[in-house]
C-alpha cells in the first residue's frame, strides 16, 4: 500500500513541476511580429566564366523584411521572409547572344534566424543575429537560373525599447546565398551587406 501511495505521490509531483515549468515557459515566452526596411549594399558578383561580364555598375538596392518570432528572455527565433533589388545602371554583357543593359536581379528569401539579446540593464539591447534558409533570385535578362539556393546570413544590431510592447532597431546584415549558377551553369559567387531599419511589436 505504502509503494502504491508513494508512487502515486511521485507523479502528482511530477506533474505539478510540469505544469509549474509550462506556466513559466508561457509566462516567459512572447510573440512578436517586426518589419523592416534598408539598404542593400551588393558585393561581389562574379561568375567564373570566359564570357565577359561588367558588374562595376551593380546599383546598391532596397532590402525589405518581415518576420514572425518568439522571444525567450535574452533568446528569440522567428521565421523571416524578405525581398531586395538590384539594377545595372550600365551593365554590359557580351557574348554569343550580343549586349544587353538595363539588367537588374532581385532575391526572395525565407530564413529561419536567432538572435542573442545583451542585458544591458537599459532599454537599449545590442544583439547578434545569424540565419540560414532559401533565396530564389529572379534576373531580367534570365543570366541567373531561378532555381532555389541555400542561404546564410549573421549580423548585429542595437534594439531602443520606447514602450512595453515596441522595440525600434537598426541592424547590419551579411547576406550570402551559395549554389547560385547562370544561365550556362557557371557557379555565380554574391553576396550583400545589408543595412536595416525597423520595429518590433510584441504581444
Amino acid at each position: 500500500m505504502s509503494t502504491v501511495n508513494d508512487t502515486t505521490m511521485d507523479k502528482r509531483i511530477l506533474s505539478t513541476l510540469f505544469s509549474v515549468l509550462l506556466l513559466s515557459a508561457q509566462a516567459k515566452a512572447a510573440p512578436y511580429i517586426s518589419a523592416s526596411v534598408g539598404a542593400g549594399l551588393a558585393g561581389n558578383q562574379e561568375p567564373a566564366t570566359i564570357i565577359k561580364y561588367d558588374y562595376d555598375n551593380l546599383d546598391n538596392g532596397i532590402a525589405l523584411n518581415g518576420a514572425l518570432g518568439y522571444g525567450f528572455e535574452q533568446f528569440r527565433a522567428e521565421i523571416a521572409i524578405g525581398y531586395q533589388k538590384h539594377e545595372y545602371s550600365g551593365f554590359e554583357f557580351q557574348g554569343i547572344y550580343g549586349e544587353i543593359s538595363n539588367h537588374e536581379v532581385s532575391y526572395l528569401t525565407v530564413m529561419a534566424n536567432g538572435y542573442y539579446d545583451f542585458d544591458t540593464g537599459s532599454d537599449i539591447i545590442p544583439y547578434l543575429m545569424g540565419g540560414i534558409g532559401i533565396a530564389s533570385p529572379d534576373a531580367t535578362s534570365n543570366w541567373v537560373q531561378d532555381d532555389t539556393a541555400f542561404a546564410w546570413q549573421i549580423g548585429a544590431g542595437l534594439g531602443a525599447r520606447v514602450s512595453d510592447e515596441v522595440v525600434l532597431d537598426l541592424e547590419y546584415r551579411y547576406l550570402r546565398p551559395e549554389g547560385l549558377k547562370d544561365n550556362f551553369g557557371v557557379d555565380i559567387d554574391w553576396e550583400s551587406h545589408n543595412i536595416m531599419a525597423g520595429i518590433r511589436y510584441g504581444f
